[in-house]
């Protein structure tokens, strides 16, 4: 018994510390000099605040409706596209700015 305890956490730890080194060794590119431009990012939150609030209130209508007990599959597919079309927004506006895709929190 004992001796199954030890294997099983020493199996756990060596899991736990494989984890923290990968996750230590990524590198985002934000940390790069890719995200370096403040103005640029700041001109780009600012042009698409409003995109980004219809994008989050279509997104939450549209987790609403896959929980809610009748799911409309024509109200559905019209909340994808339109959730399509704010992405495609957001994204020509941060290639205007050349905000890089990780760097558009």
């Amino acid at each position: 018994m004992n001796k199954n305890m030890i294997v099983g956490i020493a199996v756990a730890m060596g899991m736990l510390s494989a984890g923290a080194l990968s996750a230590s060794a990524a590198v985002s590119c934000c940390g790069d000099s890719q995200c370096s431009d403040k103005q640029a990012h700041q001109q780009f939150t600012k042009e698409t605040a409003a995109l980004s609030s219809a994008l989050k209130a279509k997104d939450i209508k549209l987790r609403e409706l896959a929980l809610s007990g009748t799911y409309d599959t024509w109200q559905a597919a019209a909340l994808e596209t339109d959730l399509k079309e704010l992405k495609a927004k957001i994204n020509t506006v941060a290639v205007k700015h050349g905000i890089s895709a990780c760097c558009r929190s």
